[in-house]
């Protein structure tokens, strides 16, 4: 018994290894590339460990490309607001869907979350004749506006949340003088921050590794969110393995960021979603 437990462990062990070399890996990869020389980059066999750690590769970043510090500003404004929007407006919604009774609340929350089955493809080119109507093509309008809108995965997420909130808390708020909206916003919002940070990082994350849609919609290169700017980076660079990698380690900073010190509320909201349907 104590053998087929050693060998048991040992495979389990052994699978572990792979699957964190095949999913760290290129992580670790990356951030050897932007601590070597230009140089070393091209040595064969290649090397995991740089011979001399080296930084020059971020100067060499902002040496070719200047604007880099206003996409990562515009990539920053545009995914707070997103972020933002998607908490409001998808919040409201849900509390609609989880509170108000009425005999189409249970026909209009399938439609909702039918649109999820929509392939974002096919509203392309509608999308962008309707922001050219508007003339919003080259603002940052069509990247925040539609989130202010609602998600229907975002209206999912909370409003599986809030139908795990006891409905006598309600209750209690209406015998104290208050109406819905003291609801919503002193009782409902203050315990869902579960929810709230998990829409927050995702909305954020989303928009900020969005390509299409900044590229679609702005021309300006000032106005460019750094995921494009990176795209335009590699045309520029794209000998400098380096500086091509310090570039994308700057585009997962602020992610890797987020998960860490949110990742607590990310497992609370994701798995009392499911408690109660």
């Amino acid at each position: 018994m104590n053998s087929r437990k050693i060998a048991v462990k040992a495979s389990q062990y052994t699978m572990l290894i792979v699957a964190l070399m095949l999913f760290a890996g290129p992580l670790v990869w990356m951030l050897s590339t932007m601590l070597k020389t230009k140089a070393e980059t091209y040595k064969v066999p290649p090397t995991i460990l740089p011979d001399t750690f080296s930084l020059e590769a971020f100067e060499r970043l902002f040496a070719v490309q200047p604007m880099m510090w206003q996409w990562i500003q515009n990539s920053f404004i545009i995914s707070f607001f997103v972020a933002a929007g998607a908490v409001v407006s998808s919040s409201l919604v849900a509390y609609g869907f989880s509170r108000f009774t009425t005999k189409y609340r249970n026909i209009l929350f399938p439609v909702v979350l039918v649109t999820l089955m929509i392939p974002p493809s096919i509203m392309m080119i509608p999308s962008y004749v309707l922001f050219s109507k508007l003339n919003w093509i080259d603002t940052w309008l069509p990247l925040i506006v539609p989130a202010w809108l609602g998600g229907a995965y975002y209206i999912f997420l909370f409003r599986q949340f809030f139908m795990t909130i006891p409905q006598e808390l309600d209750e209690a708020t209406y015998l104290d003088g208050g109406n819905r909206w003291t609801v919503y916003a002193r009782v409902i919002m203050p315990l869902s921050k579960p929810i709230i940070m998990t829409t927050i990082i995702f909305a954020f994350v989303n928009s900020w590794l969005d390509f299409l849609g900044p590229f679609l919609y702005i021309k300006n290169a000032e106005m460019f969110t750094l995921s494009v700017g990176l795209q335009l980076l590699i045309g520029q660079t794209s000998q400098d393995l380096p500086a091509l990698a310090a570039g994308a380690f700057i585009s997962i900073v602020p992610i890797g960021l987020l998960y860490l010190f949110a990742q607590r509320y990310i497992v609370e909201g994701v798995v009392l979603t499911g408690t109660k349907g």
